[in-house]
């Protein structure tokens, strides 16, 4: 984990942007680092037999705020920046986009298009601007193709355009000439898609990206090491706070995603006052007030019985 020094004397906003860029290898990046490499490993060999073979894919769930998104930009980012080409002699090339809202297939496909630089006219049918794209991806030596909150492309399709949508990726995935490896990403519903054709199924490998247990022996290690490594970052202390009972308000008090309590950390580390260097149990409520609206009886660090709040709504208790 490499880490910068943040200044104390930085503004706010300059102090929470360095505090957001980092980011913290956990055991998870390993486990997907592991699915994502048996995935590439299997497209290289299928290059290398010189042989037609199918394609294959990769799916990444989780809940919203999970950290889903960051971790697996990341693991693509390391894939991409291994030594070398593919043993098949490909170099390491993918694209990647994010769904926002309601999206098509078509609408997807002529997204691609513009990020990789090129134009087509809107009237164009979905089946030519796929085609095209595939013809492009192969010319420019892109082989995986990353989807981002991908449920946004099924969450108002019909159940024909659904099985549509799923005909035309694993036509992409197998394409006789430039078959691409398929990573998707989203919420745990997308799953429900890919097990709608056994097809696709057996194309695709699963990744969940559990939420914290606080009740696993190791359910404390990615907490802490976050907070270890702010704390590195800024050297401000953490030892008054660095403890089982708080991290279990933290847990509870952010629903056990670790996006979430990531952000909240983010947050108390860029507020902190410049001339206060520890961290205590009252400077965690008071941004936990600020930021949920809550009236002290529903803080999760200032209620005895913490697991009696309601953190599911924002500020609760005050009606």
């Amino acid at each position: 984990m490499s880490l910068i020094n943040i200044p104390r004397h930085l503004s706010p906003v300059r102090r929470r942007s360095m505090l957001k860029s980092l980011y913290f290898n956990m055991p998870r990046a390993e486990e997907i680092d592991a699915v994502l490499s048996m995935v590439v490993d299997d497209y290289d060999a299928g290059v290398l037999t010189g042989e037609h073979y199918e394609g294959n894919g990769m799916v990444l769930v989780g809940e919203s705020h999970s950290g889903k998104t960051r971790e697996i930009d990341q693991a693509l980012i390391r894939m991409g920046e291994k030594d070398g080409c593919l043993e098949c002699g490909r170099e390491r090339r993918f694209i990647q986009f994010a769904l926002n809202g309601e999206t098509t297939w078509k609408g997807l496909g002529l997204q691609v298009v513009e990020e990789l630089g090129y134009a087509m006219a809107p009237r164009c049918t979905e089946h030519v601007i796929w085609s095209e794209i595939r013809k492009i991806l192969q010319e420019d030596g892109i082989w995986l193709l990353h989807i981002d909150e991908c449920q946004h492309m099924f969450q108002t399709l019909g159940v024909n355009e659904t099985k549509k949508v799923i005909n035309s990726i694993k036509t992409f995935m197998k394409h006789r000439d430039w078959p691409i490896v398929i990573v998707l990403s989203g919420i745990p519903e997308l799953l429900d898609k890919v097990n709608l054709d056994p097809q696709l199924r057996n194309l695709i490998t699963p990744y969940y990206l559990q939420p914290l247990d606080p009740l696993a022996e190791d359910g404390f290690d990615e907490i802490d090491t976050a907070l270890c490594g702010f704390s590195e970052a800024t050297g401000i202390g953490i030892s008054a706070i660095r403890e089982e009972d708080v991290f279990m308000r933290l847990c509870y008090g952010h629903g056990n995603l670790y996006g979430r309590v990531l952000r909240f950390l983010v947050d108390v580390f860029a507020a902190l006052p410049v001339d206060q260097s520890e961290l205590t149990v009252e400077f965690l409520a008071d941004r936990y007030a600020l930021r949920t609206g809550c009236i002290p009886g529903h803080n999760v660090f200032l209620r005895d019985d913490y697991q009696g709040c309601d953190v599911e709504v924002l500020m609760a208790g005050t009606e």
